[in-house]
């Protein structure tokens, strides 16, 4: 193991110490030692400006929509999934929606464009059929633009994720599901009362895990999906930060922001792991 460690030593934690042009006007021809000190000046930089709140406002909507909307969904996904008792249909449901979860987000990202721009198929059939005069602006107007992302979000991982939680439902014990069905127990009554509590501890680790990262957003599916028309909703911290940092070449501010993230997704991972323990008294630790 110790060629491993050397390598996790130097790849993740030695670049950790980079972290302090964060408190620098860092320039590239002085380097760390000869850049001059500033303190905190980055950072009060970042939240004085009138986009800071914006910013988190955005990140912050965006990821708590995927979360919460993107659990349910593949819970659902994953629980219907399970009441299919051909197999071969089974697989094929199976493999046809994780799919999409191996489409670079980049491809993801022209597709949705395309589908849904005012003249793409989409509209086009709405046209058709009568229910709309003119094509609707799903990627200009700011009221759809976050309902966009997170049917996005669902799509491209709603059967990775269910996945883990067909994992967790097999483990249940068969005779369980029998004795509640000799009670008289219908197939709703059995995913409500069995299946669902009983995949309540793999919910709550995986929330935990990923409220870790909604202050980070989808750097990928921001960027690409970003246009200037819904600014107000779409500029996210993440793409913010990419622009200052290796656009304008300002490292120090992009690292002050970047460090202000981090803080945020370690407060939020303990609160969260907080109250799973309280609430269902599953926890990371």
């Amino acid at each position: 193991m110790l060629p491993l460690t050397i390598w996790m030593i130097l790849i993740f934690y030695i670049p950790i110490l980079g972290n302090v042009i964060a408190f620098q006007d860092y320039s590239i021809p002085k380097g760390f030692i000869n850049s001059k000190w500033v303190g905190l000046k980055h950072f009060k930089s970042f939240f004085s400006s009138d986009l800071a709140m914006t910013l988190i406002r955005n990140t912050l909507a965006m990821s708590i929509l995927s979360l919460i909307f993107g659990t349910i969904a593949s819970v659902a996904f994953a629980i219907l999934l399970n009441e299919i008792y051909q197999a071969n249909f089974k697989r094929f449901v199976q493999t046809v929606s994780y799919l999409p979860y191996f489409i670079s987000m980049a491809v993801c990202a022209n597709m949705f464009i395309n589908l849904l721009s005012r003249t793409g198929p989409l509209n086009n059939i709405l046209i058709s059929l009568g229910l709309l005069k003119e094509g609707i602006p799903f990627l200009e107007s700011e009221g759809l633009y976050w309902i966009v992302l997170t049917i996005q979000n669902i799509w491209k991982s709603i059967g990775w994720n269910a996945i883990l939680y067909l994992a967790a439902i097999a483990g249940i014990s068969y005779e369980t599901y029998e004795a509640a069905f000799v009670d008289g127990a219908g197939r709703l009554r059995l995913m409500w009362n069995i299946t669902l509590p009983a995949i309540v501890p793999t919910i709550a680790i995986l929330l935990v895990m990923n409220s870790g990262s909604v202050i980070m957003g989808n750097f990928e599916q921001q960027y690409l999906m970003f246009n200037p028309m819904v600014m107000d909703v779409a500029e996210v911290i993440s793409t913010y930060v990419y622009k200052r940092g290796m656009g304008a070449m300002q490292f120090s501010f992009a690292t002050a922001v970047g460090i202000f993230q981090s803080v945020v997704s370690f407060i939020l991972l303990i609160l969260v792991n907080k109250a799973s323990k309280k609430l269902t008294d599953v926890s990371l630790w």
